[in-house]
């Protein structure tokens, strides 16, 4: 549940930046195109990459249960 919802809370922010600055139209899930394809493709890369920077820099946890 973490991951994905960090995941998703950072995909959601990169399509939000993406339609404010760069003018960009989400992708569209139901005909999913070449073109919607990159985007999300695109879209879903960036947060996993953002989300190993943060844990990298101790940003963010790697995992929120502990096991012992």
């Amino acid at each position: 549940m973490y991951h994905s919802a960090v995941v998703g809370g950072l995909s959601v922010g990169y399509s939000m930046v993406g339609k404010k600055l760069m003018k960009m139209k989400p992708a569209d899930l139901g005909r999913l195109d070449i073109e919607d394809s990159a985007k999300l493709v695109g879209t879903v890369a960036l947060a996993l990459w953002m989300q190993d920077m943060l844990v990298k820099q101790g940003i963010i946890p790697a995992n929120i249960i502990h096991t012992t």
